[in-house]
């Protein structure tokens, strides 16, 4: 019977492990998640700004 580190786990084959501290992957990932965070994935963001764009052309239609 093997120790608890040499048993492979269920269902994750290929864990993915955080980067290094002050690496320059470990300040990318920082960066990206802290963009997720502040602004929700990038298709909303995407979908939110052409409904503005779309309601100022809009509005610039109506009002000519």
């Amino acid at each position: 019977m093997g120790s608890s580190s040499s048993r492979r786990r269920k269902g994750n084959q290929k864990p993915h492990h955080l980067p290094k501290v002050g690496t320059p992957a470990n300040q990318q990932w920082e960066h990206d998640t802290h963009q997720r965070q502040d602004f929700g994935s990038g298709v909303w963001v995407m979908v939110i700004g052409a409904a503005f764009v779309i309601a100022v052309i809009a509005l610039l239609v109506l009002t000519l």
